[in-house]
């Protein structure tokens, strides 16, 4: 069964729960498919949900704050959901710059955010 990771809108929001271990190809799929969702009519931002992710290489980390980015600069807001503290850790570990990562606990507060 091919793995895909989910694009789900509500309300003005896109929510993308990541439950899976994320791949390279993974990415490369999501980065094709979330610039076509965001020119969705109505679209005010993207929740990121990583609550199911226990680990997750640097690379991928770096991959996915560049395209919070890229949301960014198309006009949305973008925030990550749910951030483990192992994976926090994690990224303060190995230097990964998130001075520009917007975070909340709870899709709640993300869509309060929007």
């Amino acid at each position: 069964m091919e793995q895909v990771i989910a694009i789900n809108r509500f309300r003005q929001a896109l929510i993308v729960s990541i439950q899976i271990d994320l791949s390279t190809s993974l990415l490369d799929e999501f980065e094709v498919t979330m610039p076509a969702r965001l020119s969705e009519e109505g679209v005010r931002g993207v929740l990121i949900d990583l609550s199911g992710i226990k680990t997750c290489g640097c690379d991928e980390l770096v991959r996915l704050l560049a395209l919070a980015k890229m949301v960014e600069m198309m006009g949305r807001h973008c925030i990550f959901v749910g951030l483990r503290p192992g994976l926090v850790m994690g990224m303060l570990d190995v230097g990964i710059d998130t001075s520009d990562m917007v975070s909340v606990s709870s899709l709640e507060q993300g869509m309060a955010l929007l």
